[in-house]
């Protein structure tokens, strides 16, 4: 106890040494001294002591109780001699200059990309992140044993302990969620994007990551052909990246549209010549897209005799990644100061 006693001093003399105002002297008295204080409470294992330990331990108390008490005391002189010091002003002299933020790259890439598509007709929409079995899979023509849910390596909610059975309830794998929430409250024609994040459990590298972003649309219409596709997708991406800017497609499978395909541009990072994030292919996929399948038109009350459409996905995190020649896409999600202020 004695070593406790000693602590306690040490400690009360450190913060009264360090005061600065009366107050502050006034909560360190209070601390150490009061009802409730270190050196109060202490005291109160005397009677737990034996009969030879408590004459001793008592002298020790009594001794630190009286330094601290003198130590408070005369720091209070000190502090009353103290006068404050008053700062000149010079008031025509010039202010600190505020910092000022900026807006995150992935922010101004994706506020770019919805005022080029909204020169040409389309509308900006949102959607839930957390999202249900029947608009990210179902409606999208991907019913419950269809293998392309093997590759979306999606993330599940718990919903034990709810009404809600296993596996309704996930995070987004795609921004295609949105198509079945679009078309079933607008009659054709319709033009609309969706930008939003997409989950999913994927191994973390240059050019991957399990939270991203996408940028996801579609158009349907009277007589809307695979050629409108190519053409608007074309369009785009040379109006963000330059026009000189060179666009390739190639055919892919996608279960909700037919035919599908995917677009290649050249990486920006490398001009072509290949490295890490384009797999030294000098080409990087920027979208997939395609023809909307008529099973997903008719999922919304749509009439694939009469309307045809496109729609297409493409990864705006990678898109920023190009534009600024990042060769990393975990830079994004970096908090590093010095990294932000480049942009």
């Amino acid at each position: 106890m004695e070593h406790e006693l000693l602590t306690i001093k040490n400690n009360a003399m450190s913060l009264i040494f360090d005061a600065t105002d009366k107050r502050e002297l006034e909560e360190i008295k209070l601390q150490f001294l009061g009802r409730s204080g270190e050196l109060t409470k202490a005291l109160k294992g005397l009677p737990k002591l034996s009969a030879d330990e408590k004459p001793k331990i008592g002298v020790v108390a009594n001794e630190v109780k009286n330094i601290i008490e003198d130590a408070i005391r005369q720091k209070g002189v000190e502090l009353n001699k103290t006068k404050p010091v008053l700062q000149k002003i010079d008031v025509t002299e010039p202010g600190i200059k505020p910092e000022i933020g900026h807006l995150h790259p992935m922010s101004l890439t994706l506020f770019e990309m919805v005022d080029i598509f909204k020169k040409i007709g389309f509308q900006a929409a949102d959607g839930p992140d957390i999202e249900t079995d029947h608009y990210n899979f179902e409606v999208l023509n991907m019913h419950k044993n269809h293998p392309a849910r093997d590759t979306q390596q999606s993330l599940y909610l718990d919903t034990r302990n709810s009404n809600i059975n296993p596996g309704e309830i996930l995070l987004r794998t795609h921004g295609s969620n949105m198509q079945g929430r679009i078309m079933e409250k607008i009659s054709p024609p319709v033009r609309a994007i969706y930008p939003g994040k997409a989950f999913r459990y994927e191994q973390v590298d240059a050019s991957h990551g399990f939270e991203f972003w996408q940028l996801e649309g579609l158009a349907v219409g009277e007589n809307i052909k695979m050629t409108d596709l190519f053409g608007t997708m074309t369009y785009i991406v040379k109006e963000f990246f330059g026009q000189e800017t060179e666009v390739k497609f190639v055919c892919h499978n996608f279960p909700f549209v037919e035919p599908g395909a995917e677009a290649y541009m050249t990486c920006t990072v490398c001009r072509g010549k290949g490295c890490s994030f384009c797999k030294n292919s000098g080409w990087v996929e920027i979208l997939g897209c395609g023809m909307i399948h008529p099973n997903v038109l008719k999922a919304v009350g749509y009439d694939p005799e009469k309307v045809s459409g496109f729609a297409w996905g493409m990864g705006l995190s990678r898109m920023v990644t190009l534009r600024y020649q990042m060769d990393d896409l975990r830079l994004l999600t970096n908090p590093d100061i010095r990294i932000l202020e480049q942009f």
